[in-house]
């Protein structure tokens, strides 16, 4: 499970508007809309979330794979090993 900052995720997917609520998947539930996939994550707080769900819109599972490598990729470069924000 991945705990990411809801801003961080939004550049990742390309997410260029207000994350809509999701309530079919709980009531902290929201919905982040990205240029090829959507996000589904958990708000745990103070601008923390954790992806529950990720729906890619072309239907192609390597648009998941490409998401994950890349979120992977700025995780490393905006937080150190501890977990803290250096970016």
């Amino acid at each position: 499970m991945i705990e990411i900052e809801s801003e961080i995720l939004s550049g990742v997917i390309g997410c260029k508007s207000y994350h809509k609520h999701a309530p079919e998947y709980g009531s902290r539930a929201w919905k982040a809309e990205g240029k090829h996939i959507d996000v589904i994550y958990w708000d745990v707080g103070n601008g923390w979330c954790v992806i529950m769900d990720v729906i890619p819109k072309n239907g192609k599972n390597e648009c998941v794979a490409e998401f994950y490598k890349k979120l992977q990729k700025v995780i490393r470069q905006c937080y150190d090993g501890s977990g803290f924000r250096i970016k």
